[in-house]
């Protein structure tokens, strides 16, 4: 099951409020950095085979596809230059094993 903390969960209705959005939030595939597999969110709409998990106030929606990879993922909030944010974590993903490479930052 993805856990979504608290901050996020401030975060994303945040980002939902301001959009003026109702759709649902889908976590898709966004290609391998260094450290394994990317994660992003995006509005979108519901298809008949997406897994849909409901949190306080939003939708979180992704390809059945993806369960085995993201069933345990970790949504949390972020701070970056341009404000604030949300950040899939996955287990599979390895932070250690990032190089000197500027491509994740």
């Amino acid at each position: 099951m993805i856990t979504v903390t608290p901050k996020a969960v401030e975060t994303i209705k945040s980002i939902v409020k301001e959009a003026k959005k109702n759709d649902p939030i889908r976590i898709f595939f966004g290609g391998y950095g260094c450290s394994g597999p990317a994660y992003m969110m995006a509005f979108d709409k519901k298809k008949e085979d997406d897994i849909e998990v409901k949190v306080d106030g939003f939708n979180l929606i992704y390809e059945k596809e993806l369960d085995s990879d993201i069933k345990e993922a970790v949504v949390d909030s972020i701070d970056t230059p341009e404000g604030p944010g949300v950040v899939v974590r996955v287990k599979s993903a390895n932070p250690s094993a990032c190089s000197s490479c500027a491509g994740c930052h």
